[in-house]
């Protein structure tokens, strides 16, 4: 079943890559010994916003965790869950966008973030890169969900995993809303 994604696990982890990636290129100075200053260009992440992303990743592998065990014990999901990958990823087939791509680069990026020793220049260039993947990838999801079809059973799933879930978990309602009220707070701050 783990081979299995939905569209909200999916949108699930890519919500974490950018806050992984900001605090990448925060903490990626601190640690390099050659680094001194951060270019303009480079997100500033304050202590705040990274104790912050760091409580949406946990709390998104919670609900990952429940997630799981909701499909386990509903089969009817799991077929829904299917149908709606088939239809979303034929229409992606049929718009031409090749997402993984993009997703796969993004990750080479955070991995590269990391390294010691980074340029500030070869830092900017990163962010950059990472900014318009993300770029990309909104417009081609906005694109696709722009098909009242899609969007339509977007939603209808969502709606019925996010309900199957709470009801599997009741602490799943508890951290759904913590978890909303984090990601519009580091979108503030």
């Amino acid at each position: 079943m783990h081979s299995k994604t939905s569209s909200l696990k999916t949108k699930l982890l890519k919500a974490a890559v950018p806050l992984a990636l900001a605090c990448a290129f925060t903490a990626a100075p601190a640690m390099a010994k050659t680094a001194t200053t951060v270019p303009a260009a480079a997100p500033q992440i304050t202590a705040e916003q990274q104790h912050i992303a760091q409580r949406i990743g946990a709390i998104q592998q919670e609900l990952a965790g429940i997630r799981s065990q909701t499909l386990q014990a509903h089969p009817e999901l799991v077929k829904e869950l299917k149908a709606y990958e088939t239809a979303f990823n034929n229409k992606v087939k049929a718009m031409g966008y090749q997402p993984e791509k993009l997703i796969k680069r993004a990750q080479e990026i955070q991995l590269e973030a990391r390294k010691e020793g980074l340029s500030n220049a070869k830092r900017t260039e990163l962010v950059k890169e990472f900014a318009g993947i993300r770029t990309e990838l909104a417009k081609q999801q906005r694109t696709i969900l722009s098909d009242p079809a899609i969007s339509k059973q977007d939603k209808q799933v969502q709606q019925d995993v996010i309900t199957a879930m709470k009801k599997q978990n009741p602490k799943a309602s508890k951290l759904l809303a913590e978890l909303d009220g984090l990601v519009k707070q580091f979108k503030k701050s």
